[in-house]
């Protein structure tokens, strides 16, 4: 083949190749502050601020942006919509019952709820002014996501969940405590590693989420000299420095970053919008870092209910873990707070919340009311993007659960839609 025919056909492959990329990535540094602003580096977390900030990590976090280079068809209407000015549901406040919208804006303080069953729209609710395309900060509700992108590592041989977790992690492989700890445990969330509160601060600080950091989220780990352990059935709040475990065993099952990660994950559950994934200054990806739009969210959600029904290869997840999110696991005392605030018989699996001790369903349980609700029943999906003044006030838990179990349930009669 003549020389210039050669080039022409590298030239060819490598444009079809750089089409087929299913994403683009870029590199995200938050601008200088300017004086006079309201919203800031050191506030933009607290709770007057919450509703902005979530939607803003750019602007306050070191990142990377993840767009998809595709787009899907937007999701179709169902003939069937809920209400939420017709459907009542009990206010768990007084036991009165009240419109959804009354408990959606009073209770929950939701910013955007949008609701699929069996794949279609039923209900797609905005408070003023929120864009369901803008990626929001997940917080924790990160990492159920990252327990099951380890969990599909394992299934495809990449890492073994009996392996402790130094040898995992060899970068800390001087910490005699973790050695004792599996891979198997901190999928489970019960690594029994006690955080002491100058812990909390120094890790919020180191990640970006506060200010006075040194040399970055994984040095600290690395540096630290002891990692204090109790009885192997405790278990960690929702949030705390382990979920950094957590990501960092994810990255090297998978052997990319995060970010790469992310771009894989939008492409399974396709995408229609950007993302982002918040790192430290060091640029190292944080464990309650990723940040989804609303339209993603739920997208999630339905891949869930499609992985469950069409179980394969490329699935979202092994089809051992959806089964075992999707049924009644047993509750103890060995659940997070913000678990148990949803009754006391939610259980509580791979991070993943299952209310009621029948049926097939789980949540995704974030901050501020923010979740992901799962009914593989009746195939239906109920993603919140939320601002509620405490991270999981027993009011703010109870009306999500009753949100959940009256808006999942099938209707006839219901139409019309705001």
């Amino acid at each position: 083949m003549p020389t210039q025919s050669l080039l022409f056909f590298a030239l060819l492959v490598s444009t079809r190749v750089l089409a087929a990329e299913p994403c683009k990535l870029s590199n995200s540094v938050p601008p200088a502050a300017l004086a006079g602003q309201a919203v800031r580096a050191d506030n933009w977390l607290s709770p007057g601020n919450i509703r902005f900030g979530l939607g803003q990590a750019p602007r306050f976090m070191h990142g990377v942006s993840v767009t998809p280079t595709a787009s899907p068809p937007a999701r179709p209407a169902a003939t069937q919509r809920l209400d939420p000015d017709r459907l009542q549901l009990t206010d768990p406040a007084d036991g009165r019952l009240r419109s959804l919208r009354f408990v959606l804006e009073n209770r929950i303080d939701a910013d955007g709820v949008l609701i699929l069953r069996r794949g279609r729209v039923v209900l797609d609710y905005r408070r003023s002014g929120f864009d369901p395309t803008q990626p929001r900060l997940l917080l924790e509700a990160t990492r159920p996501i990252l327990v099951m992108q380890l969990a599909k590592a394992a299934a495809e041989g990449r890492v073994a969940r009996e392996k402790a977790i130094t040898r995992v992690l060899p970068e800390l492989a001087g910490a005699r405590d973790l050695g004792k700890l599996s891979l198997q445990r901190l999928l489970d969330g019960r690594t029994g590693l006690q955080w002491s509160d100058a812990d909390i601060t120094r890790w919020q600080q180191e990640a970006g989420w506060a200010q006075g950091g040194n040399g970055g989220v994984r040095a600290w780990l690395g540096a630290r000299p002891s990692w204090p352990r109790t009885s192997a059935d405790s278990v960690s709040d929702l949030a705390g420095p382990e979920g950094e475990l957590l990501l960092w065993a994810v990255e090297k099952a998978w052997k990319k970053p995060a970010p790469e990660l992310l771009c894989d994950l939008q492409a399974s559950i396709r995408s229609r919008s950007p993302a982002f994934w918040a790192t430290d200054a060091t640029g190292t990806p944080l464990a309650d870092g990723l940040a989804l739009s609303l339209s993603d969210f739920a997208s999630l959600g339905q891949a869930f209910l499609d992985a469950r029904n069409r179980p394969g290869r490329r699935s979202l997840a092994p089809a051992w873990f959806i089964d075992s999110v999707a049924n009644p696991s047993d509750a103890s005392d060995a659940t997070p707070a913000g678990v148990r605030a949803l009754g006391p018989d939610t259980g509580w699996q791979y991070r993943f919340a299952h209310p009621g001790r029948r049926g097939h369903r789980t949540a995704i349980v974030g901050a501020y009311g923010t979740s992901l609700y799962v009914d593989f029943d009746y195939g239906t999906v109920i993603a919140v993007f939320a601002s509620h003044a405490e991270r999981h006030s027993p009011l703010l838990m109870t009306s999500l659960r009753n949100f959940w179990e009256e808006a999942a349930r099938p209707r006839v009669a219901d139409s019309g839609q705001r």
